[in-house]
């Protein structure tokens, strides 16, 4: 709720502030534009006035003093009118003496110096605007004048009232905002509550319906990551029970014949006994080293480490570790090479040989042979490793690099199903392609592995 509070009231204070900063904008420029408009029309208003006054005198006006006028027949404060705040004076030149003016106007003169035009004065502390126009020969003025205050207080008003309204209008488009917003955030909301109720390893695909559209691809890319991780799950539960299934079986094995060994008064029966338990923990220490090699190049530890390697030097290498291995069974390895360099981890394309071999001498016959050879050309490298042992039947070769498979070969040996399928899997991580083929003289089992020319593109790990 935390993050979307907060996307909840950013998206609030900064519509809000940008409502509010075009709303002010607009009352400023509103303001003045009005006032300027006022003014103008005040002013006009003033000259017009008082040139009709001036026009409306008789030509002996001077002569009218100022007697006693004449008085409307009710109440004059009563009325009110647009023009209630505009008074006048008509002045007689010569001797500085008013001739007329308007009821509850101003007795001095509104401007004193007798000038002509509009002029901006102060009278009894009041901001004035006024207007005075003489007559042609200079025997009358007219002063016609209004409390500029007025004015002033009007575009106040206006002002605080488009104010106010701008204020409910921003408070009701603030609430709309948040109930939209709301509402549109309701879709994520439920995703995360399905997230919360969630056992722990529950990696099933977050709902989508109804969410937005900007939202959609973080939630699909969230499914994409949780089926990955589902799918990794899975493999490594599959990988645990096999793996403990596989070193049960010859822990097992191995403490019976301990026990045999131990027990035994016969000596060939220990002997027996204690070659068994010898090939056990052979058998065992490979399985565990190829339960450590499968879990090393799953967590992709060298996928970042790439280099240039020789594959040809590698199996000169591998070779070399099982030749008191080949021995035992009067077998020989025979190297067909030539350098051949692959973009790669050395450390993986070493376990990826050495179970190759390995494979080859534990399903070969008994005094045969396993041939490696490696060829490279401008657009590949090629390793092959073939033997001549029982092979395996064809409608097993497409799942012989399954992992925990286990082909029915002829010669008795029981593999633990890691090595080819951990073969695979290197040969993924660096862009080559593998398959299964005969092996030598048409008899036996061979794998061949294709890997892209040293700087390819295609050599880039993909998805294992």
């Amino acid at each position: 709720m935390t993050l979307m509070r907060s996307l909840r009231t950013r998206l609030l204070v900064v519509l809000t502030l940008m409502v509010l900063a075009a709303w002010a904008i607009w009352i400023g420029c509103q303001y003045q534009q009005m006032t300027r408009q006022q003014s103008g029309l005040l002013d006009r208003s003033l000259r017009s006035i008082a040139e009709q006054i001036l026009q409306s005198m008789p030509g002996d006006v001077e002569a009218v003093g100022a007697g006693p006028r004449l008085r409307l027949p009710h109440d004059p404060a009563a009325l009110t009118g647009k023009f209630d705040n505009l008074h006048f004076q008509v002045w007689g030149l010569a001797r500085r003496e008013g001739i007329v003016k308007s009821p509850h106007g101003p007795s001095a003169p509104m401007r004193a110096d007798f000038s002509t035009g509009h002029a901006d004065v102060v009278i009894d502390g009041v901001p004035w605007r006024v207007f005075a126009v003489s007559d042609a020969d200079g025997r009358v003025q007219v002063q016609v004048g209004h409390d500029a205050s007025l004015l002033h207080h009007e575009l106040k008003r206006w002002a605080r009232d488009s104010l106010v309204t701008a204020l409910l209008v921003l408070g009701g488009l603030a609430l709309a905002v948040w109930a939209v917003v709301r509402w549109s955030l309701q879709p994520v909301l439920r995703v995360r509550q399905a997230m919360a109720a969630r056992e722990t390893l529950d990696l099933t695909p977050l709902p989508e319906a109804g969410l937005p559209s900007e939202v959609r691809p973080l939630v699909d890319s969230f499914n994409t990551l949780l089926q990955r991780l589902d799918h990794a799950l899975q493999n490594e539960r599959q990988f645990l029970s096999e793996a403990a299934h596989e070193l049960r079986t010859p822990l097992a094995a191995l403490l019976t014949q301990a026990q045999v060994a131990l027990h035994s008064s016969d000596p060939d029966d220990t002997r027996e006994a204690l070659d068994r338990l010898i090939r056990g923990i052979e058998r065992t220490s490979r399985l565990a080293q190829q339960l450590l090699d499968s879990a090393r190049v799953e967590s992709g530890r060298g996928e970042h480490r790439r280099q240039a390697v020789d594959l040809a030097q590698v199996i000169e290498m591998v070779a070399q570790e099982f030749e008191l291995v080949s021995a035992r069974k009067r077998q020989r390895i025979v190297l067909d090479t030539e350098p051949c360099i692959v973009a790669g981890n050395l450390d993986d394309l070493g376990i990826l040989v050495r179970n190759l071999l390995d494979n080859g001498l534990r399903y070969g016959r008994e005094g045969g042979r396993v041939e490696i050879a490696c060829r490279q050309s401008p657009e590949e490298g090629v390793l092959t490793v073939r033997d001549d042992g029982a092979g395996v039947a064809d409608d097993e070769r497409d799942r012989i690099f399954e992992r925990f498979f286990r082909g029915s070969n002829g010669n008795g040996e029981r593999g633990s199903g890691i090595g080819l399928s951990l073969v695979a899997r290197i040969a993924r991580a660096h862009g080559a392609s593998v398959q299964a083929e005969s092996g030598i003289d048409g008899r036996g089992f061979g794998v061949r592995l294709t890997f892209p020319a040293r700087g390819d593109p295609g050599a880039r790990a993909e998805g294992r």
